[in-house]
């Protein structure tokens, strides 16, 4: 092994001259470089160019001008609602009622249930969107400005509870109104960033947080006991908190992308909101006409699956496979048959059912539109005239009696001779309500145990009078997924029943 030493140097004579000009260049030299430590410190205490490299170094946040661009034309909404003390549900304040004031059990006591949500404003005139579920059956709703204590009274233009979005309408009083533009939520990539502003607990005004497009085309989600009809949601990892609902999410430019939604509140960094295009959409309709109109056919469908190496070859690869025509229906009327597979409509490619879905509630209504479908390995086409749906939660359309919950009711004043008969065999004495007189075997109200002659005198602490009052609170409550607590008189008895609505099947 080669070792490698370093050579020993031999110490050198210096005279007394050379001492001294070796010590006079050392104090030089020190004094020379004390004086440019000097300088240097000076020059950075003074701020100078240090400060301008520590500033290109780190830049200004992007988001800091989509704060200033959006958080303006957010609102805080603000709901009231009351509700009478029976037949209020199971839910702790419900149950505080009941203990502190029961007296009034069935009384009609009423109390305030006050809560709050997000909003934005698109147009100078005042025009508010928000979500359905934030002001569902409020009786007054109020828009406030970030750090303002002044409030302004909101009308309700129209809600459609099958996107979960609504419209409002306040007075600007003269106000010069801040709003937000839309964007292309078609163009979305994943992972584009994504901000969601508002006011998550009520409090927390005008919050702001940052995340990423996670996904695309999220469906089958309820949001606050409801099952929107139409579900096409944008998810997010951006931070969606309560009171979030109805808050904009934004693009790095503060375009609108979507209207914050839902939350998965046992996941972390999963939101959800309506894309902007659906959200455009919807506003057009609520501003111009207070609903909206949708094309209807009158069939149940399902996504067309194949197992590979099995089934039919001559079926394609994608599609919407018809399950059921409902009788005296266009589709019906077209002759649509079971077992159908839809291919086209209108000229576009159908590949599943939730895209026939929405190319259905876009046609417009009482126009021919082609149809291309599959039936028995043959392709033919069919002219079919769309209908406007109305949107009774029956999964029927405008010429179908509805039968929420599998129910059919009738007024107990008008003569009714279904009535007339119940209530002579069952010797009903009941003046207010409105008695069952049909009860569709495996329905959620079958399945609670409600019974031809029953009399429903409530529903979510609401109270039935009359049969006008019962359309009026079936047309508030028929997409809730959550329980639903009626109170019943069966005879002289009353009693609070849970009735667990469902969907079966997919209408179009």
């Amino acid at each position: 092994m080669k070792v490698y030493l370093q050579a020993e140097k031999k110490p050198t004579r210096r005279t007394a001259r050379t001492e001294a000009k070796v010590q006079s260049f050392g104090h030089s030299a020190c004094a020379f470089f004390l004086a440019l430590l000097t300088v240097l410190l000076a020059w950075v205490l003074a701020g100078g160019p240090a400060k301008a490299a520590v500033n290109e170094v780190i830049p200004a946040s992007p988001f800091i001008e989509v704060g200033r661009t959006v958080r303006p034309a957010v609102v805080n909404i603000r709901c009231t609602r009351s509700v009478t003390g029976h037949g209020v549900g199971t839910g702790p304040l419900q149950e505080m009622f009941r203990q502190f004031f029961p007296e009034q059990e069935g009384e009609g006591g009423r109390f305030e249930m006050p809560s709050t949500g997000s909003g934005f404003l698109v147009d100078g005139e005042g025009y508010v969107l928000t979500n359905h579920h934030v002001i569902a059956e409020a009786e007054a709703i109020f828009v406030r400005f970030s750090g303002e204590s002044l409030e302004y009274r909101a009308d309700l233009v129209g809600t459609d509870p099958s996107t979960d979005l609504a419209l409002l309408r306040i007075d600007p009083q003269g106000r010069d109104l801040p709003v937000l533009e839309f964007g292309d939520s078609d163009r979305l990539e994943v992972g584009a960033w994504a901000v969601a502003v508002g006011n998550p607990f009520g409090n927390l005004e005008s919050t702001m947080t940052v995340g990423i497009i996670s996904a695309k085309g999220r469906g089958d989600l309820v949001i606050g006991g409801l099952t929107p009809r139409y579900q096409d949601f944008i998810q997010t990892d951006a931070s969606i908190n309560f009171g979030n609902s109805g808050g904009p999410l934004v693009d790095i430019h503060g375009r609108v992308i979507g209207v914050n939604t839902a939350i998965n509140a046992q996941g972390q960094g999963i939101g959800f909101a309506v894309p902007s295009n659906m959200v455009r959409h919807i506003y057009a309709q609520l501003r111009d006409h207070g609903r909206v109109i949708r094309g209807y056919l009158g069939i149940r469908s399902e996504d067309l699956v194949r197992i590979a190496g099995e089934g039919d070859p001559g079926l394609p690869e994608g599609g919407a496979r018809v399950l059921e025509v409902i009788p005296g229906s266009p589709a019906a009327e077209a002759g649509f048959l079971a077992g159908d597979v839809i291919v086209e409509f209108g000229g576009k490619a159908v590949e599943s059912q939730r895209q026939l879905q929405f190319l259905i509630a876009g046609a417009a209504v009482g126009q021919d539109v082609e149809v291309k479908l599959i039936r028995d390995g043959d392709r033919k086409g069919v002219q079919v005239r769309p209908v406007e749906w109305i949107d009774d939660g029956s999964g029927a359309g405008a010429d179908t009696p509805a039968r929420w919950l599998g129910l059919e009711v009738a007024s107990l004043a008008e003569g009714d001779p279904r009535v007339q008969r119940l209530k002579e065999l069952l010797g009903v004495m009941a003046a207010e309500g409105v008695m069952v007189v049909e009860v569709e075997d495996g329905q959620p109200a079958a399945d609670a145990g409600i019974r031809q002659g029953d009399v429903l005198v409530s529903v979510n602490g609401r109270e039935i009078p009359d049969l006008e009052t019962w359309e009026e609170l079936k047309g508030m409550l028929l997409h809730r997924r959550d329980p639903l607590s009626f109170l019943v008189r069966t005879g002289a008895a009353e009693n609070y029943v849970s009735v667990i609505p469902r969907e079966s099947g997919v209408e179009n």
